[in-house]
């Protein structure tokens, strides 16, 4: 096998990717500065490195995400449009309605909803900070309350959201969930980013 300097060619290859793929997770949780307060001319969503990413003229803004579990609960790729947003919505579940998050805690949308054109799918807060980064939704993008309220100013009803899963190793995965949960962590505890 090809070695240089005592490091097999595979072994590079396989720390060259790790790094890039920890330097791009990197860059896309560090929002541009100018980004912030732009309108989106496109939402990303990629399932496999939890993140939604909003596209600017100014640049591209990122936050952390959950999606769908697997099956029916899947997230589901493709390409949306935004339909309605809405400030403190009613959760409508299972029979149930609970009212807006900051009455009942039990609300699963949190603070805001934007829904998009799969009907009964959307982006929105969650009563469950610490699912960030995993795949634990019934198929909608969840995101912590402060993300989705940035989130929220910026994307206007009939903006583009474009859904993808990006192949990824178990190994890469993994790494990419634990820095996912120690966002997480910092967010709940009061970091800022």
């Amino acid at each position: 096998m090809l070695s240089i300097m005592g490091v097999t060619m595979k072994a590079y290859r396989r720390s060259l990717f790790f790094c890039i793929v920890a330097l791009a997770v990197a860059l896309a949780v560090v929002a541009i500065p100018s980004a912030r307060g732009a309108t989106a001319s496109e939402v990303l969503v990629d399932k496999s490195f939890h993140i939604t990413l909003l596209r600017t003229v100014d640049g591209t803004l990122a936050f952390p995400n959950a999606t769908g579990t697997t099956g029916e609960s899947a997230t589901p790729i493709g390409v949306y449009k935004v339909t309605q947003k809405q400030v403190d919505p009613n959760w409508h579940w299972e029979g149930k309605v609970h009212a807006p998050y900051l009455r009942d805690k039990t609300n699963g949308l949190g603070i805001r909803w934007i829904g998009i054109s799969l009907p009964s799918y959307g982006l929105h807060g969650t009563n469950e900070p610490f699912s960030i980064g995993k795949d634990v939704s019934h198929g909608c993008v969840r995101h912590q309350n402060t993300d989705v309220t940035e989130a929220f100013s910026m994307i206007a009803t009939g903006t583009p959201v474009r859904i993808i899963e990006t192949p990824i190793s178990q190994q890469t995965e993994g790494m990419v969930t634990d820095f996912l949960e120690l966002y997480d962590l910092l967010t709940v505890m009061g970091g800022s980013r």
